[in-house]
């Protein structure tokens, strides 16, 4: 009886999973493909910068291109638009409105991020999504050229 109810189990799961998988993986699209919304109740900024409002859009998510737009306003009040487009290689490619480089690699279910400021501040983060593709999480780690750290959760809603 356990047996045949830890088949049942593992079937069902199988059903569930494979569809999600499947759409995140569509046309080998990655995990980050379409649009995110951050969820600022649910995000924790640690001691640094608190951001009102983001939205990411990725039309591309691929081991040869990724590319993506973003918008987002700060606790300050400051507005920001930037937007990405290299491959998932590992080497650093200028973000479009900004002096900042990013570089990314994926593996499955995870994309990792790198991120190098001008002033030496060094950002690294890995994304990863729920089994239902309706919840991004990013998990920064971000090093300033002082030694200080600061760690965040942000966290995602997949709206297209």
């Amino acid at each position: 009886m356990k047996n045949l109810c830890l088949r049942i189990w593992l079937v069902a799961a199988l059903v569930i999973l494979a569809p999600v998988a499947l759409l995140a993986q569509a046309d080998g699209q990655g995990i980050m493909l379409g649009n995110w919304k951050l969820i600022v109740a649910k995000s924790d900024f640690g001691s640094g910068p608190k951001l009102m409002a983001m939205t990411v859009k990725v039309t591309s998510d691929t081991p040869e291109l990724i590319q993506f737009s973003v918008d987002e306003a700060t606790g300050a009040g400051f507005q920001a638009a930037y937007s990405f487009k290299g491959a998932a290689d590992g080497k650093e490619y200028p973000i479009a409105g900004s002096a900042t480089v990013y570089s990314y690699t994926e593996e499955p279910g995870v994309v990792h991020e790198t991120q190098r400021d001008p002033d030496g501040t060094i950002t690294k983060g890995d994304f990863t999504v729920s089994a239902n593709h309706k919840i991004g999480t990013w998990l920064y780690t971000i090093t300033s050229p002082d030694g200080t750290v600061v760690k965040q959760k942000l966290i995602f809603e997949h709206t297209a």
